[in-house]
């Protein structure tokens, strides 16, 4: 069935290249002190051989961004109870940020080291964080999905035998959960079912087929009635514009798409409420362009905005308990 197409806007251009090369995370803060809505994003890294990466801060009233260069790459961050302060996933472990203090402060909690594997998307979940790994060269099934517990300090794996996990939402409690997961490289978006919290795999279903996907899924935000989830699409291909699509959860059925000219590589949405309405936020990334492709794509890794449809924009994570991480 045909679904309506919305063309998004280029609403931040950064001016260094280095901040234009893996953007992802944007989330709206709201345990942070400040007199208009900020967005916070995360730079994975600065370039190619770049080891290094950065936390951003964009005001959505002046579209200033200030830059927190950080010791490494990271792939996502979360908000604490504490105000101002980020828990980050930070190359192979976590980190609290101030960003007042611009001080980074370590927590001892790090991923099995294996230098081939990186810490990517995740997000806060209740009692704690959810949280990804991608293979380096993206070729071996030695990526993971953790859950780190809050009120007991640790970290247990949830899946194995990923390549690039990504976006994800997760539901439910104690008596039984199910996990909304994307492992970019197979395409694959897919539901599982535990008999606990995240703990007791009893099964796992493909929402969407991966040769029906218009390129790597990436990052994904369920909307607010839970029945569909937007999902930004990464294509390696040159093509005029980039995608990302609202896709239903029970059957995969495409519902809506945004079209993103001149910037083919979508890798992360944020849904909120800005001047009284539901608008969506994307993040675009110039990674392993060509020369000659980033000449023609001139948005590649900028941020843009779109119209939606949606009438309620989807709650914000749980603020995260670092109490056991502060003492």
């Amino acid at each position: 069935m045909p679904f309506p197409t919305i063309t998004a806007s280029p609403l931040f251009d950064p001016q260094r290249e280095e901040l234009r090369f893996l953007p992802e995370c944007p989330r709206l803060l709201r345990n942070f002190p400040a007199p208009c809505p900020v967005l916070a994003w995360v730079a994975i890294q600065h370039g190619a051989a770049s080891g290094v990466g950065s936390l951003n801060l964009l005001r959505l009233d002046t579209l200033s961004n200030t830059c927190y260069l950080l010791p490494g790459r990271p792939g996502f961050f979360a908000e604490t109870q504490q105000p101002g302060v980020l828990i980050v996933g930070l190359d192979r472990r976590l980190v609290l940020f101030d960003l007042e203090a611009n001080q980074l402060t370590e927590t001892g909690i790090s991923i099995e080291a294996d230098d081939r594997t990186l810490i990517n998307d995740g997000l806060a979940v209740p009692g704690g964080l959810l949280f990804g790994t991608k293979h380096l060269s993206f070729a071996e099934p030695k990526a993971a999905l953790y859950y780190w517990e809050a009120a007991t300090n640790q970290l247990r794996q949830v899946l194995g035998e990923q390549i690039c996990s990504n976006g994800k939402h997760v539901t439910g409690g104690a008596d039984g959960s199910v996990l909304i997961d994307t492992d970019s490289i197979p395409q694959a978006i897919t539901r599982y079912r535990f008999s606990g919290w995240l703990s007791g795999l009893q099964e796992q279903t493909p929402i969407c087929a991966p040769e029906s996907l218009p390129g790597f899924p990436d990052g994904m935000r369920v909307t607010a009635d839970g029945a569909s989830a937007v999902v930004a699409f990464y294509n390696p291909e040159a093509t005029p514009y980039g995608r990302a699509h609202q896709i239903r959860l029970t059957d995969g059925e495409v519902l809506t798409e945004w079209q993103f000219p001149g910037s083919p590589r979508v890798t992360c949405p944020e849904l909120l409420l800005l001047d009284g309405r539901v608008q969506a936020i994307f993040t675009t990334a110039v990674e392993g362009m060509s020369a000659e492709l980033r000449a023609q794509c001139p948005h590649a890794g900028s941020l843009f905005i779109a119209d939606t449809s949606f009438s309620e924009a989807p709650p914000p994570p749980p603020l995260v308990d670092v109490t056991l991480l502060t003492r």
